[in-house]
């Protein structure tokens, strides 16, 4: 809950299974290493539903719901580039250790120390603002708009992730993808951008 005469945005917070609430919260600030972003797009996955009805109970409540936004870097905390200030960015939603084998291979979301799993364990999306370490914040261009944009950080890069850890995809080949939902529709876009007949 904020001090009384804090700034208070709304956010859509997870209290268990079955009690998601559209709420008043403080404003996060930008800490040391962290961005401030102003949220201007953000993605439902089903992982949402999933906390709704009670699949996933990961222990962490309440939370601000949402790992697939979009927007614009309204500060910089201690450590941070101001010129960052103003830059349209997509939130990578796992912040892992980065100093472990997977972190130096890219793979944060093995990470056995992770900082931070917004949406999951920390604080999402789903809400006007969201802080996150500075390199979880990904430039967009300006040619992307950012509801476009916000489903790249689950939905497109789990599609693009997983057809590479299952041998990569080549042009001419035949790809069958079984279940549309937003990572089947993100997988039938990736295959044909690689030249594969879907």
């Amino acid at each position: 809950m904020a001090a009384p005469d804090a700034p208070t945005m709304a956010a859509l917070r997870y209290h268990g299974p079955g009690s998601v609430r559209l709420e008043r919260v403080g404003v996060p600030t930008a800490g040391p290493g962290s961005v401030l972003i102003e949220v201007k797009a953000a993605a439902l996955c089903h992982t949402e539903l999933h906390f709704a009805d009670g699949t996933l109970q990961l222990g962490v409540k309440p939370i601000t719901l949402g790992h697939e936004a979009a927007g614009v870097v309204v500060d910089a905390g201690e450590g941070v580039d101001r010129s960052r200030v103003g830059e349209r960015v997509l939130v990578y939603y796992y912040a892992g250790c980065g100093s472990c084998t997977w972190c130096a291979a890219g793979d944060e979301q093995l990470c056995g120390e992770l900082k931070a799993q917004f949406g999951f364990v920390s604080d999402g999306g789903l809400a006007q603002y969201i802080s996150v370490p500075a390199r979880c914040a990904l430039p967009l261009p300006e040619s992307l708009a950012f509801a476009q944009a916000a489903p790249i950080g689950c939905g497109v890069s789990t599609a693009v992730h997983a057809s590479k850890r299952a041998g990569g995809l080549r042009a001419g080949e035949a790809v069958v993808i079984y279940g549309c939902n937003g990572v089947g529709h993100s997988l039938v876009q990736y295959a044909r951008h690689c030249g594969c007949k879907v």
